[in-house]
């Protein structure tokens, strides 16, 4: 029997937008597995929009913030535009807040990203709290789209539990621990992706330990192959070479810049391959790619195919699935590739040997044009090796919902919340 809407936990979850990615695509299987007689469940995204809006379960309860939806986005193209426009003509005195930052960032190139968080958290500091009547105090409230959703989360809800969940590795880019590290404190929770993320992390905030669990994405092979037996694929379908596709937004992180270059030496050696690139990006980052692409001789050779609901006919059409980020958390991509028994690379970032068994999966190469080139060559190179490593991944067993056995222990376990920031 369903219980009274009153008895169930009041969960709120709290994202972005529903824009094709990974992290929008974790919290869709993460919510598929949800009991939703046992929680009443509310998202509240920055901005109500994107491709997966639709998939949201129909039981949960979707809101949008009032303001400030921007600055979630905020990326290097409109940064200075989105801040003067939605706070500082509002409030001029936050120039005095803003300035210090923005000069360091200026003579600190290398640090450019924890000081762009730690302006953005000064600002966030502005924002209104979240408040929905009909409800008050939650139960729990989960920051599951990452750190501006934490602190956000910290500063602005009230509830008796607060989880961080981290889709990244913490150490890449650097950020700077004197804004994490009370923010972690402050949770009664900090959820990683992957175990050797955990560990890592674990290591980094040796006194916050307790707190870190990994809660692996949920994955639903049936639904991946489903998918993968329908829809539109690669648009040239008399190509006869080699195609290598890569699923993943198009930002500095991805290691698209270095795939421009391990195409213009693939095409120097003879190889006939094409890489195409499934999702999307800022348009400088997209404009960015296609200019360098053009540079370097390989624009016929790079296919953007922009975002898709549907990544897994590509998947299951191409000859190599490649991963070339310069860092990750634990890629759902590089898993659902798995599940469709793809011969995959992958570089060397921190979850890539947990994903591929140290390399009995797959190929794990260096993070550098020199790395991806070699890993790709060799697979090329050697079709048997390939064939061995897709039959390995035909011998394993897919599927994990039982994952949610730890997020309902951590629902279920007594907390303190006056560590909490509201």
């Amino acid at each position: 029997m369903s219980q009274n809407k009153e008895t169930k936990k009041k969960l709120l979850i709290i994202g972005i937008t529903m824009q094709p990615a990974g992290t929008e695509k974790s919290f869709l299987s993460f919510a598929s597995c949800l009991d939703y007689d046992r929680y009443d469940v509310t998202l509240l995204l920055a901005k109500k929009d994107g491709m997966f809006l639709p998939l949201i379960p129909k039981q949960i309860h979707v809101v949008e913030m009032e303001q400030y939806d921007e600055m979630f986005t905020l990326h290097g193209g409109n940064a200075m535009r989105v801040i003067w426009n939605t706070m500082v003509k509002k409030n001029p005195l936050l120039l005095a807040d803003i300035l210090p930052f923005a000069f360091q960032m200026v003579l600190h190139r290398q640090r450019h990203a924890d000081l762009a968080m730690g302006m953005w958290c000064r600002l966030e500091k502005r924002f209104p709290d979240f408040h929905m009547p009909e409800i008050g105090e939650f139960d729990a409230a989960v920051a599951y789209w990452g750190d501006k959703t934490m602190f956000y989360m910290l500063d602005h809800v009230k509830a008796k539990k607060k989880i961080a969940w981290l889709h990244f590795d913490y150490t890449k880019p650097q950020r700077d621990d004197t804004l994490y590290e009370p923010a972690f404190s402050a949770c009664d929770a900090i959820v990683t992706v992957s175990h050797p993320i955990e560990t890592s992390l674990k290591e980094h905030f040796p006194l916050l330990a307790q707190k870190i669990v990994c809660m692996e994405n949920i994955l639903d092979p049936k639904m991946i192959w489903d998918l993968a037996l329908r829809g539109e694929t690669f648009p040239d379908i008399h190509f006869t070479g080699k195609r290598i596709l890569t699923v993943g937004r198009i930002a500095e992180q991805k290691g698209y810049d270095m795939v421009v270059e391990v195409l213009s030496r693939l095409r120097s050696d003879g190889y006939n391959v094409r890489w195409y690139i499934v999702g999307g990006g800022e348009e400088e980052a997209v404009d960015a790619l296609k200019v360098l692409a053009v540079e370097k001789g390989v624009a016929d050779l790079l296919i953007l195919l922009g975002n898709t609901m549907n990544p897994y006919t590509y998947m299951r059409d191409c000859d190599i699935y490649a991963q070339p980020s310069r860092h990750e958390g634990k890629p759902i991509a590089v898993e659902e590739a798995k599940i469709l028994y793809k011969t995959i690379l992958t570089t060397d970032y921190l979850s890539s040997g947990e994903q591929l068994d140290g390399g009995n999966l797959g190929e794990i190469c260096e993070i550098s044009v020199d790395g991806i080139y070699e890993g790709i060559k060799k697979l090329l190179d050697n079709p048997f090796l390939c064939e061995c490593y897709s039959d390995r991944l035909t011998e394993m067993t897919f599927g994990n919902t039982d994952e949610m056995n730890i997020f309902e222990s951590l629902m279920n376990e007594n907390t303190d919340a006056s560590n909490h920031s509201v």
